[in-house]
């Protein structure tokens, strides 16, 4: 999971980046913290799986960088953000940005890990055992952007490479509903939700750049509510 931190003040952000070592450490997970102390460097950016974004900046506050984010990636973003004003969550409700929560500065390392936590069984959870020839392979569901129907078999597309696996397309989107973050898109695409970029009327990018065609009608709201609803 990649997670972007964003503090004007250096020492919050390398406070909570030890934090979440710590958390990576216990869990045994892989996580990868990036600083920021600007909000116009987070935005020039890569996107993040999580932003952690101070409220209160001088330069960019985090209001309007989670505007700026939510409007670069088409409301696909997950954002905490990290203050000590309870002002704070009434500013962002009315700004219209679906935050995944508040941490209270000095952050709890409790609450903390309780929502990374939430935020790693819904997106990242699942190993799952796949048929190659005669033999299975182990695949990290965080790991797929997308599942393509390819004749009687699947091909995966990973964050590096791909992969044709012996299992019917039909087969493959039962196995994929064992995690959450997977929809079928069209009747020959399921997508990874935890990989979409952005998207349309017609299209979904996926955060590698390809484009697949839309044609689940219900598909914006499905979105929605596993970016908004299920980490609650």
């Amino acid at each position: 999971m990649n997670i972007a931190l964003l503090d004007d003040d250096s020492r919050e952000n390398d406070n909570l980046s030890s934090l979440i070592e710590q958390y990576a450490l216990e869990k045994n997970c892989e996580i990868r913290c990036t600083k920021f102390t600007s909000g116009k460097k987070l935005l020039e950016s890569e996107k993040f799986d999580l932003y952690f974004l101070d409220y209160v900046m001088e330069e960019m506050d985090g209001v309007t960088v989670g505007l700026a984010l939510q409007k670069k990636y088409n409301g696909a973003v997950s954002i905490i953000y990290l203050t000590g004003i309870e002002a704070a969550a009434a500013d962002v409700i009315n700004a219209q940005i679906s935050a995944l929560g508040f941490l209270k500065k000095p952050v709890s390392p409790p609450l903390l890990f309780e929502k990374l936590d939430r935020l790693y069984r819904v997106s990242f959870g699942g190993r799952l055992q796949l048929k190659k020839g005669r033999a299975t392979e182990t695949v990290f569901a965080q790991e797929i952007l997308y599942a393509e129907a390819a004749d009687k078999r699947t091909r995966v597309h990973f964050r590096v490479g791909e992969e044709t696996y012996h299992h019917a397309f039909s087969e493959m989107e039962r196995i994929l509903a064992g995690t959450s973050s997977f929809y079928r898109i069209h009747r020959s695409y399921i997508v990874n939700m935890l990989h979409v970029k952005s998207y349309d009327a017609k299209n979904v990018m996926m955060d590698n750049g390809d484009v697949l065609p839309l044609k689940a009608k219900d598909f914006a709201k499905v979105y929605r509510n596993y970016i908004f609803n299920e980490i609650k």
